[in-house]
């Protein structure tokens, strides 16, 4: 299809190319001074003392479930609403996944869901979703240890500060369609607990020890590390760029039949992802299959987009209910946001969304 606009793509330009390039001509390219450079730039940039980098999210949020204590048998709760990296991290360490209902107008977890689920839970993974900031001040302060999933909401503050600053320890994930990248994979993990930067920063690679207690090859390569720092500098034009798209469309769409996301309170929305509220009308007529058969309507005027979520982990673990969530999923539609969009391109999405979805009447 000519003209087609792609859902996700990633933003890369000569300063990566040139960072990598150098990374390469030095000949240093497994793990070396460029990570130690990126992970002191993104402990600065968080707010947080220490960072470790690491191979990918995913990586990441076992590393730091292990370092928070979380051990075989105990239970870690995280938000229904979301990847299956969350359980899989869990079930990694040996311990059991604690399903948490969100709200469904932002698909994060909230202190009420968190909390009902707190007694039992070791530890607990917030997530800040498609790029607007979680309660998590709150949720902290409820018991278990903590774990802030900044995946999606790298950058992503509230009024009472910036997302990733709240929890014993925060994740990234650099993966290519993420707010940054580091070449395609990468993870980092940030903390101000000592204890959990000497854990994880041991744990991610094997060599060299003296005993054999278990530890991963979740190294980075100086070669990500040198794009994954190109980015970081660029990140906060990547951020304006992406508010400036999601200001475009609320231009536009403001007269559809749309639920349109917003800043959070006193905050700022990162927009990972512009996801909208698909209208009652839509959902009656397609059930819970509306946003694919919006993203099917979509395809056919050349634009990409997609449910933000796959299929919630309570579905794929056949457990429930989960009404917040599956009112989500039933609803939720994500149409194309990322720097590289152009402005030609945003106004050829909103034409064709204001097409589907005209305003209903009164």
């Amino acid at each position: 299809m000519t003209n087609y606009i792609p859902h996700s793509k990633p933003t890369l330009g000569e300063a990566e190319a040139q960072a990598a390039s150098s990374a390469i001509r030095s000949g240093q390219v497994a793990e070396g001074p460029a990570v130690a450079e990126f992970e002191a730039e993104m402990a600065t940039y968080v707010g947080r003392s220490g960072a470790v980098a690491v191979s990918s999210g995913l990586a990441a949020l076992h590393l730091a479930l292990l370092a928070a204590g979380v051990v075989p048998g105990d239970a870690v709760a995280v938000p229904s609403y979301n990847c299956a990296a969350l359980a899989q991290a869990v079930h990694q360490c040996g311990a059991k996944v604690l399903l948490c209902d969100v709200d469904p107008a932002t698909g994060n977890p909230t202190p009420e869901t968190v909390g009902a689920a707190a007694d039992e839970a070791r530890a607990v993974v917030v997530t800040h979703l498609f790029g607007v900031s979680a309660e998590a001040e709150e949720m902290a302060a409820l018991g278990p240890a903590m774990v802030e999933d900044l995946a999606q909401g790298l950058g992503a503050r509230r009024t009472e500060g910036m997302a990733g600053r709240f929890g014993r320890a925060a994740v990234c994930s650099f993966y290519a369609t993420k707010l940054m990248t580091s070449g395609g994979e990468g993870g980092m993990i940030l903390s101000d607990d000592e204890n959990i930067i000497e854990f994880t920063r041991d744990a991610r690679s094997y060599d060299g020890r003296e005993d054999l207690r278990p530890r991963w090859n979740y190294k980075l390569t100086d070669v990500q590390a040198a794009v994954g720092l190109a980015q970081l500098r660029r990140f906060e034009d990547f951020v304006a760029r992406r508010r400036e798209i999601a200001g475009r469309y609320a231009n536009r769409l403001a007269e559809t039949s749309l639920t349109l996301p917003e800043d959070p309170p006193g905050g700022r929305h990162v927009y990972h992802r512009y996801v909208v509220g698909l209208p009652d009308s839509w959902i009656e007529k397609h059930g819970e299959d509306a946003p694919d058969e919006a993203v099917r309507a979509l395809e056919t005027k050349g634009v990409g987009a997609r449910r933000p979520i796959h299929k919630p982990l309570h579905r794929l673990m056949e457990k429930g209910p989960f009404p917040g969530t599956d009112a989500a999923w039933s609803r939720h539609l994500s149409l194309p946001i990322y720097p590289a969009l152009t402005e030609e391109e945003a106004d050829a999405v909103a034409d064709a969304v204001c097409t589907l979805f005209p305003a209903e009447a009164a």
